[in-house]
């Protein structure tokens, strides 16, 4: 009897080895960025990760949903990297919490319970979203810590937007979603906007946010959400001021970018503005501005001394 219970775990032991190895098998390289290896099933959570932040993507081809998500973990990968050098990632930043509730909020979820629920649909774990709220957070303090400091404030300008705001009634706010991109490939400025108008009409402004845009917007499909007219630039409210509902503005050259606005919508709210409080908000925004540029260049640069190679 003894005997009999032995051979049996020892077949058991043999197929889960032979079980082992075939899924070793079928777990191909995609990817090697510098010394580390990206597989087939890094690929596969990526586009689950993805998918969850963006449900549109589910109506793109699998060529293209490859396409993203080997632009996701590239860039993933080279911003850890260079976050390392400073610091150990161990899930205590502060500012995941926060993100945490702007996500559910977006995905009309009502906590964390039913966030973790909608992720395992997508076989994709909450510490998973956590690991990545927490490379995106280290690396914005790593961008301010390097160029806060670059970063060049008019507020002058900025106070007479609000004294000539404060004049009226009502003022306009515009729910918005982006594309960012920029010309570094080999095609040209005109090619290359009437891929990303083609892609607009064939995908959908969201999935080809993921496809194009550089912005860190790009993975929920670009969505910037509510913004105060009196918020944004000359150039952009130009844009935006014969557009309706679910129209997108032409492609709009902003410093070495380019940017294309859609507006989901648009609502009339009752002044009350507080100069002050309504001032710091105008700052904080056109700073953010001014380090997601930084953040882009410096990004780029890092880029430029990794190794990728596929496969």
């Amino acid at each position: 009897m003894i005997i009999l219970k032995r051979i049996l775990i020892l077949n058991l032991i043999f197929f889960s080895l032979i079980n082992f190895s075939y899924s070793k098998i079928q777990l191909n390289i995609i990817m090697k960025i510098d010394n580390e290896i990206i597989t087939s099933h890094d690929i596969e959570q990526e586009i689950n990760y993805l998918k969850a932040l963006n449900p549109r993507l589910n109506q793109i081809n699998k060529d293209e949903l490859l396409i993203i998500a080997k632009k996701s973990l590239i860039k993933e990968f080279i911003k850890r990297k260079e976050i390392e050098k400073y610091k150990k990632l161990n899930l205590e930043n502060a500012q995941i919490n926060n993100v945490l509730n702007n996500l559910i909020q977006n995905l009309n979820l009502q906590n964390e319970s039913e966030l973790e629920s909608y992720l395992n649909a997508f076989n994709f774990s909450l510490e998973e979203l956590k690991r990545k709220i927490e490379i995106e957070n280290e690396w914005k303090n790593l961008i301010y810590s390097k160029y806060i400091n670059t970063v060049k404030i008019n507020k002058k300008e900025l106070i007479d937007k609000i004294e000539r705001s404060s004049k009226e009634k009502f003022l306009l706010e515009y729910n918005l979603s982006e594309i960012v991109f920029t010309n570094t490939t080999n095609v040209s400025l005109k090619q290359l906007f009437e891929n990303v108008q083609e892609s607009i009409k064939k995908n959908g402004f969201e999935n080809t946010a993921n496809l194009y845009s550089i912005s860190e917007s790009s993975k929920v499909g670009g969505k910037i959400g509510w913004v105060k007219k009196n918020s944004l630039s000359d150039i952009i409210i130009e844009s935006l001021k014969d557009l309706g509902v679910s129209e997108y503005s032409p492609p709009l050259k902003i410093n070495n970018n380019y940017f294309i606005f859609k507006i989901n919508d648009i609502r009339k709210i009752e002044i009350e503005i507080d100069k002050k409080k309504e001032l710091d908000k105008m700052i904080f925004v056109e700073t953010s501005k001014q380090l997601d540029k930084f953040s882009n260049i410096f990004y780029n640069k890092i880029k430029l001394n990794s190794e990728i190679s596929e496969f």
